[in-house]
This record gives C-alpha cells, structure tokens and sequence, in this order.
C-alpha cells in the first residue's frame, strides 16, 4: 500500500468537517485536504470524498459518533444525521471521541499539519475531524503502525513533507 487514504468526519449542524489525508510512504509525503461543509449534507461530504483525483485509493473513513446529551431537538437531528451519513458511507467506521484530546493531542496534530485550517468553522470542526481521524488511525493496528513511522521519522528528524 504505497499510498495510504485517510478521511475523518466531524457531523455538525452547522458545519461537517472533512480532512483527508494521502500519505504517500515511498516519497515521505502527507497531503492535507479539508472542507466546512454547511450543514449534516451526507451526500456533499460522500460527493467531496469521492473526488476524481482520489478514486483510485480506497479510504478508510472515520465518523465521529454522536452521543445523545438530552437536548431534544439538536439530539433528534444528529441522529438522524449520523443515520444519513451511514448510508451514505456505509464503510465508515463510527468512533467515540472519548479520549482523542488526550491521543491525539496538540503536538501531534500540529506535526501531521492538522491543527491549524484556513477556514473557519462554528466548533472547530476541521480540527475535529482531524482529530477522529487520528484516533481511528491509531485504534487500527495497520493504520496505527504507518501512524507511528511517521511521527517516529518527525521526532528523529526524518521528518515528512507535509503538504496543504
């Protein structure tokens, strides 16, 4: 797997963070790509991930679970948004963002290009999404290795380049 396609998603009411990265191991490269995209839109975050340029590596996705916290109306819409995106991508893997601030952390994130965004959103939604992702990758035994050889090559000063 020369090319390595990640994608996270951060479901939001008023944004959805995408980020998507490429890491292309032969060459030590990572590209970074994100979009804000208005709204739970399930189909225009699938339509954004299917891109032309990327069809050709197969990602591996990661939503961000939605965990119910009793406000009745904005639980309703995100479950029924969770369920959209579901559908939509029916390979995402659904993951609790239960300790990812403490994983993927700041320092790690800012190594990988993914805690600063040029667009703005309503609750840090790229950040947040890069964030899922990350977490993902790391409970995923194959993605955490590939994960590990590049933050490991950073530290050693092997670094990647990292491309947004």
């Amino acid at each position: 797997m020369p090319v390595l396609h990640t994608i996270g998603i951060d479901p939001g009411l008023v944004h959805t963070g995408v980020v998507r990265m490429l890491f292309d191991r032969e060459h030590k490269k990572v590209k970074v790509e994100s979009a804000a995209i208005p709204g739970l839109d399930a189909e225009t975050t699938r339509d954004w991930i299917e891109k032309e340029a990327y069809r050709q590596w197969t990602p591996t996705i990661f939503i961000e679970k939605y965990v119910p916290r009793r406000r009745f109306d904005t639980d309703e819409r995100m479950v029924q948004g969770e369920v959209a995106f579901r559908n939509a991508l029916p390979r995402a893997r659904l993951v609790r963002n239960t300790g990812a601030s403490q994983i993927a952390n700041p320092a790690v994130m800012s190594m990988l290009g993914v805690w600063s965004f040029d667009q703005t959103t309503h609750h840090q939604d790229l950040r947040a999404a890069a964030r899922i992702m990350l977490y993902g990758m790391m409970k995923d035994q194959v993605l955490n290795r590939v994960l590990a050889d590049v933050i490991r090559d950073q530290l050693d000063g092997n670094g990647w380049e990292v491309l947004q």
